[in-house]
């Protein structure tokens, strides 16, 4: 009994115990603006989820696993997601190589160059020779993540966002048009997202997305999406940036 005391010091209890309630009291003032989507990433062989030296680092992280940007909770098997909200947009980022780091998002590629080329650190080069600033088309797929562990009868789901871009543009091409071809809100149906191997153009393998239609979703679950639907369309709620992650290739410089 006093191990089991002396773990739950430590650790906190897992389960919320029914004298403590559910008030929330204390955020009263964290409004919708001060909170961002995590994304849902796939990690690669050179991510830095893998490397113990590294602040990143996971304990446990694989390649071909998927990980929770802000909750490091890492998802070995295929993940069930609800597609609420697509937007392509420009993002303008740092080199690793001179730090890393998000600069803006454009929606527009005109106007995510003209922003490379007003910013202090325009025309610039790394000791390797590579642009410090630099473009990429991203894919920002807006959903709902259900999570594995809740009740199939009451299942519980987050909200996360998958920011698909240079190799991986072409499963998110793929994943618009099967949400196209049935018809109605996007968020009317359940897909199963997982991990497969393929091969770039040097050779080198890397996990890709690999997406799958299931059947429709339930109407709690349809109300949620669909609330989640109006916070992205009105800008109340946006995608947490921090470095990409993707799959090696010939042009993957940032």
């Amino acid at each position: 009994m006093a191990k089991q005391v002396t773990v739950a010091a430590q650790t906190g209890l897992m389960e919320r115990p029914d004298w403590m309630g559910d008030q929330k009291r204390g955020s009263e003032e964290v409004t919708i603006q001060d909170i961002t989507i995590p994304r849902l990433t796939m990690i690669q062989d050179l991510s830095p989820q893998r490397k113990k030296n590294q602040a990143e680092y996971i304990e446990g992280a694989e390649e071909g696993m998927l990980f929770n940007t802000v909750t490091n909770r890492l998802y070995v098997d295929p993940v069930l997601f609800v597609p609420v909200y697509f937007r392509l947009e420009w993002v303008v980022w740092k080199h690793r190589d001179s730090g890393g780091g998000f600069i803006g998002a454009f929606p527009t590629q005109s106007e995510a160059v003209k922003a490379v080329g007003d910013h202090a650190l325009a025309g610039q080069e790394t000791e390797k020779g590579d642009p410090v600033l630099g473009v990429q088309d991203t894919a920002q797929h807006f959903g709902l993540l259900m999570d594995p562990d809740s009740p199939a009868e009451n299942p519980r789901a987050e909200e996360i966002v998958i920011s698909m871009s240079r190799s991986q543009l072409k499963p998110s091409r793929q994943f618009n048009t099967q949400i196209k071809l049935v018809g109605g809100d996007r968020w009317s149906r359940l897909y199963r997202l997982s991990a497969v191997t393929a091969t770039n153009a040097a050779g080198q393998d890397y996990f890709n997305w690999k997406v799958e239609q299931l059947g429709f979703v339930s109407e709690g679950i349809y109300q949620r999406a669909e609330a989640l639907y109006e916070a992205v369309k009105s800008g109340l709620r946006d995608v947490q940036r921090d470095v990409p992650t993707d799959a090696p290739s010939d042009d993957d410089k940032m």
